[in-house]
């Protein structure tokens, strides 16, 4: 078995493993996300894609956080003033150089590179999906994802989601696929 393969699984375990203790209890569809208007699914995926390979991310895990941030409303809003589809705060676009947070492909850019930071920064894709909801500070505050509801929810929501992603729903014949060599992918 290769190192890829026994990085991917060891990378379910932990994600199945948080999800399940921190009580993850939405089960998205399919497609658990609005297709901005004047795109399509199919543009959408494109730029998911070009964005993880871009940024050296999975493209499963960053649909997943686009699902849990916005369920793809390209024009959503949060009370905090997060904007599109991957809720960048304005001051986390003006660093990431993000001019328009509505423009659906450039947030999927910037909302994929600013998770790849919170990677680099924390090493642990559960720490990165925290920094991410709850910012990085709070992450370094508590040594872990901090004790927040709102936060231990989000991780275990993008941890659910992208296990059902990445599986194709279907955990158990995805880890016989990776063990016996096939090729392990989405919904295969």
């Amino acid at each position: 078995m290769t190192a890829t393969r026994l990085a991917t699984l060891a990378l379910l375990l932990i994600l199945t493993l948080s999800s399940l203790a921190l009580g993850a209890d939405h089960v998205p569809g399919e497609f658990d996300f609005r297709v901005p208007k004047g795109s399509t699914s199919a543009q959408v995926k494109a730029w998911i894609k070009q964005a993880s390979a871009q940024h050296g991310l999975d493209p499963c895990l960053v649909q997943a956080l686009m699902e849990a941030e916005s369920g793809g409303n390209a024009s959503a809003v949060s009370p905090k003033g997060a904007k599109g589809l991957m809720q960048i705060m304005p001051g986390t676009a003006k660093d990431l150089k993000l001019d328009d947070p509505f423009d659906p492909s450039a947030n999927i850019d910037a909302g994929s590179r600013y998770l790849r930071d919170q990677l680099k920064a924390f090493g642990d894709v559960r720490l990165a999906l925290a920094a991410y909801n709850a910012g990085p500070e709070a992450v370094r505050k508590f040594a872990g994802i901090p004790p927040y509801p709102e936060t231990q929810r989000y991780v275990a929501v993008v941890a659910n989601r992208f296990i059902q992603l990445k599986t194709g729903g279907n955990l158990q014949a995805f880890v016989k696929k990776v063990l016996e060599g096939s090729p392990a992918s989405p919904g295969k």
